[in-house]
């Protein structure tokens, strides 16, 4: 078996990811997907006491798959250290 990656490009406007880490009991994460930053609201969920971890959502989808292959190498291994 061979391991084969697709990428996909989404061509749409950039997406933001926000996760809110709160601190409860449970420590819940809430996670936003967003076009644009809401600066306020950043501001009030840090002054609440929550955490805010914001990153740029992924452009491209990778999609794997095994597949079959008949020109794969035979495995190998160190027998030593």
């Amino acid at each position: 078996m061979v391991l084969i990656n697709i990428i996909e490009v989404n061509e749409e406007k950039p997406m933001f990811q926000l996760f809110f880490l709160k601190e409860d009991e449970d420590q819940s994460v809430e996670v936003e997907e967003v076009e644009d930053i809401d600066a306020s609201e950043v501001q009030r969920r840090i002054e609440q006491g929550e955490s805010v971890f914001i990153t740029r959502k992924n452009r491209y989808k990778l999609n794997t798959s095994l597949v079959a292959a008949e020109d794969t190498a035979e495995p190998w291994y160190f027998s030593h250290i």
